[in-house]
This record gives C-alpha cells, sequence and structure tokens, in this order.
C-alpha cells in the first residue's frame, strides 16, 4: 500500500453568473446531482485583504461544470445561518450540514440541516437518540449505506465538558476560546430497523440486559454505554 499525489491542471475557461461567490475559507463544496453545491465559509469584507471584520455567509450556490456557470439558490424554510468549518453531505439526494463555527457570534454549532433541491427548501432535523453531540467544528462525517458516521471535531471548553486522555487541549482560538480536539464517534441512522429502535428504548431506561437473549448482549452495549447511535423518526423530513 502506497501513497501518492495526483496534481491534475485543467482550465475551464471563463466562468460565468450573475452571481460569483466571493473568495473564502473553510466552505464546504458538495457535489449532487452533477453540480457542485457551495455552502457557508469565511470572507472579509473587503475582499481578499485579512482584517478583523469577517462575514460569514449563508447563501447556498450551484456550480455547473457542464457550463461553467454560477448561480445563487433562492431557498426557504429554516435557513441555515452562516458558518465555516462545518460538514456537508449527500444523502438520498439530499444536502445536509452539520455543525460548524461562527466567530462573528462566538458560537459553535450541533445542528443538523437538510436542504431538498427540488423543493428548495431547508429543515432544521430533529435528530433523537441517546444524547446528542456537543457543538463543534472541524469534524468528518461520511455516509456508509444508510448511515451518516462523524468522527471528531474541535469544542470550546466549558464547565460541563467531559474530557477524557484521548482529547487534545488546545489553547486558544482567535476570539480567546479554550478548544480541545474530540475522539468520539457517532452514528446518524437515517432508516434504523426495529431490532435498533427496541435496543435504544431499553438502553435509554438502563433496563438490565440479562433480559435479552445473549446474541444481543455486545450489541445492547453499543447502545447502554453510549458508544452513541443515533436515529432519526420516521416522517421527519422536509419532502
Amino acid at each position: 500500500m502506497i501513497f501518492f499525489i495526483l496534481i491534475l491542471i485543467n482550465h475551464l475557461g471563463n466562468v460565468i453568473g450573475d452571481i460569483i461567490p466571493q473568495q473564502r475559507d473553510f466552505h464546504s463544496a458538495t457535489s449532487l446531482d452533477g453540480q457542485m453545491y457551495v455552502f457557508g465559509g469565511r470572507f472579509d469584507h473587503i475582499g481578499h485583504q485579512q482584517t478583523a471584520q469577517s462575514i460569514y455567509d449563508n447563501n447556498l450556490y450551484i456550480f455547473n461544470p457542464e457550463d461553467n456557470l454560477w448561480s445563487v439558490v433562492t431557498t426557504r424554510g429554516e435557513i441555515p445561518s452562516g458558518r465555516r468549518s462545518h460538514s456537508a453531505f449527500v444523502h438520498d439526494g439530499k444536502l445536509y450540514i452539520f455543525g460548524g463555527y461562527n466567530n462573528v457570534v462566538g458560537k459553535h454549532f450541533n445542528d443538523l440541516y437538510e436542504f431538498n433541491p427540488l423543493t428548495l427548501l431547508w429543515h432544521c432535523i430533529k435528530v433523537h437518540g441517546i444524547e446528542n453531540p456537543v457543538p463543534r467544528r472541524r469534524q468528518c462525517c461520511l455516509i456508509i449505506d444508510n448511515r451518516m458516521y462523524m468522527f471528531g471535531g474541535t469544542s470550546p471548553i466549558s464547565a460541563s465538558t467531559n474530557i477524557n486522555y484521548t482529547d487534545e487541549i488546545q489553547n486558544t482560538d482567535p476570539v480567546g476560546t479554550i478548544l480541545y480536539d474530540q475522539s468520539d464517534l457517532y452514528v446518524l441512522d437515517f432508516a434504523p430497523t426495529l431490532r435498533t429502535l427496541c435496543l435504544l428504548f431499553l438502553a435509554k431506561r438502563r433496563i438490565k440486559m440479562n433480559i435479552l437473549p445473549k446474541r444481543f448482549h455486545q450489541e445492547y452495549q453499543l447502545f447502554a454505554k453510549s458508544t452513541l447511535i443515533r436515529q432519526r423518526l420516521t416522517g421527519e423530513t422536509s419532502g
């Protein structure tokens, strides 16, 4: 097994569009139906120069590589606030945004939004489970089958923060907040089975596992020890 670097140079020609996104960093760019969806990120109020006046954009931009065309989507519904260092992923033809950070308001996020490209509707998803992830940024989200796996990220330290030896303490961010690196793993199940729902029900009520058949003991421990399996309730979608 080897690592290698592949450098591709491709000249796209003249990029056109009524609204071309400002240059930015820490945004997300996600492929959906052959187009690139760009959300969030941070840019300066005077463009390429770096000042202390950051702007966080919550517009959704689409780039069509066939026509080299940028467009901005007129969305509606529960539109997420501007943020950077969030995660974006696609599942079942919809775009999802999780977490992130906005230093203008000094806030980390742990919310989850769904965007339907057919209805142009944003929807804030209410997620159910044993406990929700703490607010964070810089995490990794990956879709495998009908589950989203989220690992790590960086969170602010608060009075209720539970830090273990695997967490890495950082100094501060630019606004003076003490940060630490997460080492936890969450799973968001988009299509939980009846067995998963039953095990979750037992774990949330701390029911002893001796009532279960032995073949369920190990799987039950994943819930009871808060290995953090998550579920979405049926019907919580924007259509």
